[in-house]
């Protein structure tokens, strides 16, 4: 089966480049774009990610990251979005959350039919503690995946979503980031979630300033090149004008 992955905006904010780059210059900045993506070709819709709404809530939350804070045009929301595409929420069959970060699992809530794919050693870790203390991981999206979704939540690793799209854990960003691989006519694309950023990461091997385990994300790099024929990164602000951003 071949899919079409298409980009869906959600904002846009600047970082420093010691946040965009491990070792980087904290003088230099980079915009970074937010995006969701939709998934078509399948038996039903899928989504990666939910985006974000509550953009205030963020821009308090990240503020030590942000150089310029996140701005969001009306728009930019995921039911204006799929509205391009005739599709509600409601249509959603699965959703993939390549990490639980708040920006990427916002509005996980509006999904109500979508099974929903997570990481499953990311998911126990951000859930080990009692009362989930110290998770990196929003406590309304936990609630959701273990307890009012968990008989719709598929908390594993490495596991087949529809035919043509997979998932691969990757860790480096945070414990729970995985990537997701498509079969599209343009080969095999990796949506790589946070772990790469930019293009320039992984054109340059540099990982992420923001990560758990740089040595992780190096190896992410690597297990990405050798498994995708189109790697897109999160947040490049380039893939808004290049579509499914058929880029080596």
């Amino acid at each position: 089966m071949s899919c079409t992955i298409h980009p869906l905006p959600n904002g846009r904010c600047v970082i420093a480049g010691h946040h965009a780059f491990h070792g980087g210059d904290p003088a230099e900045r980079y915009e970074y774009a937010l995006y969701y993506w939709l998934i078509l070709g399948g038996d039903a819709p899928v989504v990666v990610d939910t985006g974000l709404d509550r953009v205030a809530e963020m821009n308090a939350g990240a503020a030590h990251v942000l150089a310029e804070p996140i701005t969001q045009l009306p728009d930019e929301n995921a039911h204006r979005q799929l509205a391009r595409f005739g599709l509600s929420e409601d249509d959603i069959g699965a959703v993939v959350i390549t990490h639980l970060h708040f920006d990427h699992v916002d509005r996980l809530d509006l999904f109500r039919n979508a099974r929903i794919f997570v990481s499953g050693r990311g998911l126990t870790k951000a859930t080990a503690n009692p009362g989930w203390h110290g998770s990196w991981a929003p406590g309304k999206t936990l609630e959701l995946l273990t307890r009012t979704a968990k008989d719709r939540t598929i908390a594993k690793d490495d596991i087949e979503v529809a035919p043509g799209i997979r998932t691969m854990w990757i860790g480096g960003h945070t414990p729970c980031s995985q990537a997701v691989l498509v079969d599209t006519d343009a080969g095999r694309a990796c949506i790589a979630g946070d772990t790469v950023s930019l293009y320039r990461n992984i054109e340059t091997d540099v990982p992420v300033g923001v990560h758990h385990d740089v040595e992780e994300c190096r190896t992410a790099m690597a297990r990405i090149r050798a498994a995708a024929d189109v790697i897109l990164p999160s947040h490049d602000p380039s893939i808004r004008d290049q579509g499914l951003g058929t880029r080596g």
